[in-house]
């Protein structure tokens, strides 16, 4: 082994020099002679850890004289001994009464080692002789302390005699104190490897824990054995570190010998250790220096005290700060009518605030119940610290969770209980309405503030709302408070009028509450803080000795009132609790304390005790909901419809049976669909029963199933009171459509019935019959119903008319080689008007037509008249249609042929007879339309289809000529010429006088404008000469009567006898 020393670690001072080492121990296992003792350096105390007294200073003495040294047997090289294990210096012991040391013995001179970074100088050693050390006892046998984690097991100390130690008293539990900041630890012991294990001294547990044994140098000489009274010999001085050993805990010190050793360095890679027990002898009765707080800030982070909350109104009774919690949630719905969610939103505020304007608070804890319906993320919330005046808050959301329920029942048709109708039917008169609003309160806890309000719109009336108020069309019910699942009702019943036909907005109810809950049940199991306030044990004895008087004092310094929640003090050493409080019934007020009742503890000396104390700041905790949640609001549709009859023809013949097409039109007038109607229409007696099955319902012109509509069918009419049927007693249908489905009418669409009736012998009596009809409807099978009469029904009347007419026909030849003009006549002399008139002619085969019109009454031309022809038997057979011929109206049909060859005059004169449809009321006749100003036009067009060889013979004024600017038909005015007995001679006389005639200004002379002017040319010429006109006429009966063959009738067609004077077939008069 080297000689030389090992180094020293960075920033510790040099070692002393180590003492030469003893002779190895025989080998028959004596032990060697213990080493001389260095002289134990004099010095003062190191200054005390913070938190503790200063260390009295040490007495002076003299050091006993040492017992004489023991021969011991040489022995052989001690191996060196194994490195100690590293280990920090324990932790300083905490404040507390500590018992007086006794008299140091004088110390050797020594020089004392430099001070650790950052103390102050050690004072020098004084100098001073060291006894002479007795020879040292043989060490008991032991084992060397267990080897870190990592390192090898430490080899077994050598066995040695020690001198046996007088008695010690049981030390009390203490912790070592904590190793000051920034200085290294401890260098471990160097081991010997050849040195035999060694027996430790008997331990004094008044003195010291055990010494760590000293490790051998063999080249060192022997040292003397130390005194025999272990209390003489001065302490050991440290031995040089080993820098390849690990560190090793310095051995703790006797309070009642030394000083405390100075801290050592902490091993930052080493693990915490717990500090040793603190002598309770050393501290002073009362504290003369404390914390202002009840332990360090790090001590109390995360720690609940636990306190109850306590009501807001019990709280505020007590004086002082409170540390302040609240949750305020706020919802706001929108519902349906019934009450369920369409949109909620709920959010809610977790606030805590420091209301002190001087103290703040730390480790504030919130402890929260029934978090799960909400997103705050746990059921915990920590704020490290809040300045004063200062508040923390935190936003979260609350789903799924209600406290109040809005229902609202509008009902139209308030006398159906099973349901309940939102249309309403249009009327002046108004119709009944019922609203019903319902308050439902569903949390567990009451809800107060109840307030529903509901804007009326103008159509509704109520009177009386009893328990609510009416003011300017709002509706005003102040509930109030709802106990947990109460329910209240608001019924009230008025009027709704409408004349219109849009949607009414009913409008919403609004209801808004408040509650001293959270709608979402989140609730505070706990709300903790510190604020400044300590504790402290006074102990005094009492006139009786070993008899001590003990109390726990709190010192609240702060502005809070302090709840203290749990208080336990046993004796330090003993499970026996000599205080057991828990939730201490005394509030501590601001800067106020609180002192529990004394105990008595029996001790020999002044006892120590360990408190364990829970306190907070008095926590006022609040909750709070409010919320307002509004109806969706409610539209009105309303029913509107009309109703209309008709009948094909408002007419009938009497005594003929005829048949009469009937249509109901039912149309949806209002906002609302309609889905059920039932009509009621009546059928005059002169109809026989109906036949249901000619019925058909169509919806917007789309016939519907029949098993969807049904028609009954009863005797005797229903509506109408007056205007009936002398022929019978008639009938009522009814039919309900909507049976088996709604109907579904839409708005602006119609709904038709349509069937047929048979009139078999309708009498003349029958003047005026009315045929009314009836419809209810509604929008709901529960809704109210509409009725709605029919517009303009239909009046029947029974015309009892007979046909007369005068019909005849005459052909006379005019100007040019087989040229004749046919003259038709039919005059209608009957009551009423006849529709599809047909004048039936036969012109010879080898004739044809030049030109053709009609004249009606007035001489007027009829413009609506068609003419058909088509080849048959005996010549062209020619048909003229003319849509109505009024009563008392008479038709003239020309018609200018031409043709060769032979003529049959007979032939040419006989008339073909006319037919006709039904009679027309003359009422009913639409006005026959005006001859229109086209017969230039259709003149010319004739004398365009004319002969070529006729073309030439038209005669028109020559434009070179002078005359009047007007033309004419030449063989029109050649006939009115003759006709008015005019002389050709005078023709060119006459054109210009018929010039002054044309009226219309057009420059053509129509035929009756030249009749005029023949008229005024010479009027008594023009008489004489009508009268052969119709003695030629009269002439004419007598020929065709002469005839003693069978008649034909010109009406029918039918033959009949000659000497008949009516037609057997229509009564036809000849």
């Amino acid at each position: 082994m080297s000689d030389e020393k090992p180094p020293m670690p960075p920033g510790l001072p040099p070692m002393p020099p180590m003492p030469p080492a003893p002779p190895a121990p025989p080998a028959d296992g004596a032990a060697p002679p213990m080493p001389p003792m260095p002289p134990m350096p004099s010095m003062d105390a190191p200054p005390a850890p913070p938190g503790l007294p200063p260390m009295p200073p040490m007495p002076g003495m003299e050091a006993p004289p040492a017992p004489p040294m023991m021969d011991a047997p040489a022995a052989p090289p001690m191996p060196p001994m194994p490195p100690m294990p590293g280990m920090d210096a324990p932790p300083a012991p905490p404040m507390m009464d500590a018992p007086a040391a006794p008299p140091m013995p004088p110390m050797p001179e020594m020089d004392a080692p430099p001070a650790p970074p950052g103390l102050p100088p050690m004072p020098p050693m004084p100098e001073m002789e060291a006894p002479a050390a007795p020879p040292m006892p043989p060490m008991p046998e032991m084992d060397a302390p267990p080897a870190p984690p990592g390192l090898p097991p430490m080899p077994p100390m050598p066995e040695m005699d020690a001198p046996a130690a007088p008695p010690m008293p049981p030390m009390p539990e203490m912790d070592a104190p904590p190793a000051p900041p920034g200085l290294p630890p401890m260098p471990p012991m160097p081991a010997d490897p050849l040195a035999p294990p060694m027996e430790a001294p008997a331990v004094d547990p008044l003195m010291a824990p055990p010494m760590p044994p000293m490790p051998a140098d063999p080249l060192a000489p022997p040292m003397e054995a130390p005194a025999a009274d272990p209390l003489m010999a001065p302490p050991m001085p440290p031995m040089p570190a080993d820098p390849l050993a690990p560190p090793m805990e310095a051995p703790a010190a006797d309070p009642l010998m030394a000083p405390p050793m100075p801290p050592m360095p902490a091993d930052p890679l080493a693990p915490p250790m717990e500090a040793p027990a603190a002598d309770p002898l050393m501290a002073p009765v009362e504290p003369t220096a404390s914390d202002d707080v009840l332990g360090s800030p790090m001590d109390l982070t995360g720690e609940q005290a636990g306190a109850t909350i306590r009501s807001s109104a019990e709280v505020d009774e007590i004086d002082g700060d409170k540390l302040e919690g609240t949750l305020h949630e706020v919802e706001k719905s929108t519902l349906t009518s019934d009450g369920e969610i369409i949109k909620q939103t709920v959010k809610g505020t977790l606030v805590v605030n420091n209301p002190s304007a001087e103290d703040r608070i730390y480790d504030i804890d919130v402890m929260l119940d029934h978090a799960d319906a909400t997103d705050i993320g746990g059921d915990h919330v920590s704020v490290d610290e809040l300045e004063a005046g200062k508040s923390h808050s935190m936003k979260y959301k609350v789903n799924g969770k209600r406290m109040l329920v809005l229902r609202e029942r509008l009902d139209t048709n308030p006398a159906r209980t099973s349901a309940r109708s939102l249309s309403v039917a249009s009327s002046e008169d108004g119709g009944p309405i019922s609203l019903e609003i319902e308050v439902e309160n569903v949390a567990t806890v009451p809800v107060r503030d109840v307030m529903v309000t509901r804007p009326l719109p103008d159509e509704m009336a109520f009177t009386h709302a009893a328990g609510a108020e009416i003011d300017n069309n709002t509706l005003n019910w102040n509930v109030g408070v709802l106990a947990a699942g109460e329910k209240q009702v608001l019924t009230i019943e008025g009027t709704i009028t409408v004349t219109g036909t849009a949607k009414i907005d009913a409008g919403a109810a609004t209801a808004t509450y408040a509650a001293d809950s959270t709608l979402s049940d989140l609730n505070f199991r706990e709300l903790d803080a510190f604020c400044r306030g300590f504790s402290y044990m006074r102990v005094r004895e009492d006139e009786r000795p070993d008899n001590w008087l003990c109390k726990t004092t709190f010192e609240n310094r702060s502005s809070f009132a302090v709840d203290l929640v749990k208080l336990q003090v046993r004796m330090k050493g003993s499970d026996d609790l000599l205080f057991d409080i828990k939730d201490v019934k005394e509030d501590v007020p601001p800067h106020g304390k609180w002192e529990s009742e004394e105990r008595t503890v029996m001790a020999q000396s002044k006892p120590d005790f360990a408190t364990d104390l829970s306190y907070t700041i008095l926590p006022r905790a609040t909750r709070s909901t409010e919320g307002s949640m509004t109806l969706q609001s409610s539209t009105l549709e309303v029913v509107e419809a009309s109703l209309g009859k008709t009948y094909s023809t408002n007419s009938l013949r009497s005594y003929r049976a005829q048949k009469v097409s009937a249509c109901l039109t039912f149309t949806n007038n209002g906002s609302s669909n309609i889905n059920v109607a039932r009509f009621t229409d009546d059928i005059p007696g002169l109809f026989a029963a109906p036949d249901l099955s000619t019925f058909t319902v169509k919806v917007d012109g789309k016939e519907i199933a029949d098993g969807q509509f049904k028609s009954e069918v009863a005797e005797g009419i229903t509506l109408e009171k007056t205007n009936r049927s002398p022929d019978g007693i008639g009938y009522t249908i009814t039919t309900t459509v909507g049976i088996t489905a709604p109907i579904g009418l839409k708005p602006g669409k119609s709904l038709t019935i349509e069937y047929d009736l048979f009139a078999p012998d309708p009498t003349p009596e029958n003047t005026a019959v009315s045929a009314p009809a009836h419809c209810e409807f509604s929008a709901e099978k529960a809704g109210p119903r509409c009725g709605r009469d029919a517009e303009d029904a239909p009046v029947i009347s029974v015309v009892h008319n007979r046909r007369d007419f005068s019909a005849g026909k005459q052909t006379m030849p005019v100007g040019g080689k087989g040229r004749y003009e046919v003259l038709i006549l039919f005059e209608n002399n009957g009551d009423t008007a006849l529709k599809d008139v047909y004048i039936n002619d036969v012109m010879p085969a080898n004739f044809e037509i030049k030109d053709w019109h009609i004249r009606g009454t007035g001489g007027d031309k009829r413009t609506d008249c068609e003419m058909k022809t088509e080849d048959g038997v005996g010549g062209t057979h020619i048909s003229w249609m003319v849509p109505i011929v009024g009563k008392g109206e008479r038709l003239d049909v020309f018609m200018e042929i031409k043709g060769t060859g032979e003529i049959d005059a007979e032939a040419l004169n006989r008339f073909h007879g006319v037919h006709f449809g039904d009679e027309v009321e003359s009422d009913d006749l639409p006005a026959p339309k005006a001859e229109e100003e086209e017969a230039p036009a259709e003149e010319e067009a004739a004398t365009e289809e004319a002969p070529a060889e006729e073309e030439a013979a038209t005669e028109e004024a020559p434009a070179e000529e002078e005359g009047p600017a007007v033309t004419w038909r030449e063989d029109v005015l050649l006939r009115v010429m003759e006709a008015k007995g005019i002389s050709v001679d005078d023709r060119d006389a006459f054109v210009a006088h018929a010039a002054n005639y044309d009226l219309d200004d057009n420059g053509y002379l129509k035929k009756a404008e030249i009749e005029a002017a023949a008229e005024a040319w010479g009027e008594d010429a023009d008489a004489s000469e009508e009268a052969p006109a119709e003695e030629a006429a009269t002439e004419e009966a007598p020929a065709e009567e002469a005839s003693t063959e069978d008649k034909m009738c010109s009406i029918c067609m039918s033959m009949n006898p000659h000497d008949a004077t009516e037609c057997s077939a229509c009564k036809f008069t000849f």
